[in-house]
């Protein structure tokens, strides 16, 4: 590790030839540095697999997965791999929405209500005053748990329901630019309205084939599960440990169910850098590539305008508009449980990246990132400040391994902690109408759960208010039982949802 170490400090601070310090590196050079930090990353357990493509002027300089797509399976990541996309599927359904708009099909200042005529409102979003571009851009005040916890987890409503879910949906007291996926739902529901093929068929017919992106799915089924780069967890050791890859086909949806190859995606850069054009051919109309990377609403939170390097201006269609040092930026990226998606380009200059991760410090694809745009530049610290960023996420990871040990510790500690009702009465179904069913049982003497298609184990967070713990793609969720004066549990609050004991004994 130390030798490898080295090695890389003696490629960042190598010197540029005169002429890459005036008109930045050229392709090459970025390929091989670039490769070799994304190498040292992974070999520096920063991230248990990483995938990474660059492009420039037209074509891919770098393509490559680096680590194990499946870490205990031990299935190396390569450019067969595919990579799960989470929020960056919203490049996709934003541009299909902007070539219907680009068609006059719709248009994105047209009202919601006229859009979906069918859908019921919750009078308190005056929805009358909403446009589709409120929705694109996250500007449209709606807090909506319902659709967008069947959507992006359980899958226990269909999407025929989601119409009639958006009533439930109340307004979110806050005026600010708030992201969320349910704008993304939204638009895919407009898509459905205007297209009898529904928005999974359009966007493979009118977006993935025109790109030349072979390899694009959203679906689960039917796909090589050993293709699939599968999200890994981190012990306080230091090791890496395979989780389940939840998604399936019904929580592959609009804001967030993508699965794709690395040249796939950069392709998707190159034809968004490029103005519709790909190969040397026109794939989309230079109108719709230009109207999907305009400004529909400006970010209103100070801490939202900045991600890890770059700065963030707003919204446009599916991808948001930004800069880094001062170039001109489009981007989208995405994060579901452990894994990591990262996607941008700099337009002015023609040069994009792609970095996929399944684990570890999810910032290392935006540090592949910068050394690509800063070598590109010209700029003569590119390797000092890649090497600087690296040496402070080794610091992180560390600091983060204590953190993850005491947290194990804390957890530990809680399940010492006596209940006040045997396990056996925890058991059972509990059902709402629009949230679906969660059931639990006991197995090897430990409570286990399932709603809809996540499941995990159960642990006692805080025995005197009957307060379970489970994880939903790496985030902890609380659950609150309630009991009658004897006998099992008759309902269990879950992200503020009360949900009542069925008949039902399947699991």
């Amino acid at each position: 590790m130390r030798r490898a170490l080295l090695g890389l400090v003696g490629l960042i601070l190598l010197p540029l030839p005169a002429s890459a310090q005036q008109h930045g590196a050229s392709g090459a050079v970025i390929a091989r540095l670039v490769d070799s930090l994304a190498a040292q990353v992974v070999a520096a357990g920063l991230a248990p697999a990483l995938g990474v493509a660059v492009t420039m002027d037209g074509r891919a300089i770098l393509s490559k997965g680096y680590g194990m797509a499946d870490v205990t399976a031990e299935i190396p990541a390569t450019n067969r791999t595919l990579w799960y996309l989470a929020s960056t599927s919203k490049s996709f359904t934003g541009f299909g929405i902007a070539l219907l708009a680009d068609r006059g099909v719709i248009r994105i200042d047209e009202p919601i209500m006229k859009l979906l005529p069918k859908v019921q409102w919750n009078p308190a979003v005056h929805a009358d005053s909403l446009t589709l571009g409120n929705f694109l851009a996250h500007t449209h005040h709606i807090n909506d748990l319902a659709i967008v916890t069947t959507a992006a987890f359980t899958g226990e409503i269909p999407e025929s329901r989601w119409p009639e879910l958006i009533q439930l949906a109340g307004r979110n007291p806050s005026n600010d630019l708030i992201y969320s996926n349910f704008g993304y739902n939204v638009a895919a529901m407009v898509i459905d309205a205007k297209r009898p093929e529904g928005w999974r068929s359009f966007l493979a017919k009118n977006v993935y084939r025109p790109a030349g992106l072979n390899d694009t799915y959203t679906r689960v089924s039917g796909l090589e599960s050993r293709r699939i780069a599968k999200p890994a967890s981190l012990s306080s050791s230091g090791r890496y440990q395979t989780t389940p890859f939840f998604k399936t086909d019904r929580t592959m949806n609009s804001a967030g169910g993508h699965l794709s190859t690395l040249h796939d995606l950069a392709r998707w850069t190159i034809v968004q850098m490029d103005s519709g054009i790909i190969d040397g051919k026109r794939a989309f109309p230079k109108s719709a590539v230009v109207l999907g990377q305009t400004l529909i609403a400006k970010q209103t939170v100070e801490r939202s305008k900045k991600f890890a390097y770059f700065d963030r201006e707003g919204w446009g269609s599916g991808l948001e508009i930004g800069s880094y040092e001062g170039e001109r930026m489009i981007s989208r990226f995405g994060s579901y449980g452990e894994t990591r998606s990262h996607l941008s380009f700099l337009p002015g200059r023609r040069i994009g990246v792609v970095a996929m991760s399944t684990g570890g410090l999810s910032v290392v694809t935006d540090l592949v990132a910068t050394l690509a745009y800063d070598l590109e530049a010209g700029r003569p610290n590119a390797r000092d400040r890649a090497w600087a960023r690296f040496d402070t996420l080794k610091t992180q990871l560390a600091g983060g391994l204590k953190s993850i040990a005491r947290g194990d510790s804390v957890r530990a500690t809680r399940q010492l902690q006596p209940l006040a009702h045997p396990l056996a009465q925890f058991t059972g179904s509990y059902s709402d109408p629009n949230y679906g069913t969660i059931s639990f049982r006991l197995v090897d003497g430990k409570l286990q759960y399932r709603w809809g298609d996540v499941h995990g184990p159960v642990e006692i967070f805080d025995a005197l208010k009957n307060q379970m713990r489970i994880e939903i793609a790496g985030s902890g969720s609380v659950l609150t039982f309630q009991f009658a004066e004897h006998g099992q549990a008759q309902s269990v609050t879950a992200q503020g949802v009360t949900f009542v004991r069925n008949n039902r004994t399947d699991f």
